[in-house]
């Protein structure tokens, strides 16, 4: 981002252009979305979106950064409302949740990851294996097991990235012969078998 809102009025405008962004990838597309129809659609002018966003990617950019945050913040509030529940309900609700924030707002996130190497290197995926592996570290410690923090940081990070690899794999691609249904199933077996606990 060119430059950070400071005042209400910014924050605003920002967060209307990014909005509009959002739609206009769902309307038309990740590579025919335009400036000047993010602007259209927002109400506002190209000269004001370069006052915050230096191109179109700076913007797609930041709605990835700003969905990333919601979904990790979503799944520790999720993990935070089930503490109580055991780890082999625990996580098919978390792959859940995964998925239906994969497929919301329109197709956002199946439309960029199609187009995933050109915005592999923004901040999403970190944001996203931060807030899990803090979840992971939480589930763990309310799950004590015989591990100690290396292995539970190396256990984290594999089954984050497998589990989320494949997830935007399948939703971004979806000709799989495998349901989605079945998926689901295999990544919490998977997970699970991985854990020990099945």
């Amino acid at each position: 981002m060119r430059k950070a809102p400071q005042q209400q009025r910014s924050k605003i405008i920002v967060d209307h252009i990014l909005e509009a962004t959002q739609h206009c990838i769902a309307q038309y597309g990740l590579l025919h979305t335009t400036t000047p129809k993010i602007a259209e659609k927002s109400g506002v002018s190209v000269g004001s979106i370069y006052q915050y966003f230096e191109n179109k990617d700076q913007i797609i950019e930041e709605l990835l950064r700003r969905k990333s945050e919601l979904l990790g913040h979503q799944l520790k509030e999720l993990v935070m409302q089930q503490e109580n529940i055991p780890l082999d309900l625990l996580i098919p609700l978390a792959i859940e949740l995964g998925f239906n924030a994969l497929k919301a707002d329109h197709g956002f996130f199946i439309e960029v990851l199609k187009h995933w190497h050109n915005y592999n290197h923004s901040q999403a995926a970190q944001i996203l294996e931060k807030h899990f592996f803090e979840v992971g570290l939480y589930t763990f410690n309310k799950n004590p097991h015989q591990w100690d923090f290396e292995q539970v940081k190396h256990k984290s990070f594999v089954i984050i990235n497998s589990t989320l690899f494949t997830m935007m794999r399948y939703v971004s691609q979806n000709n799989f012969l495998i349901s989605e249904q079945q998926l689901k199933r295999e990544l919490s077996s998977m997970i699970l078998a991985y854990l020990g606990q099945k």
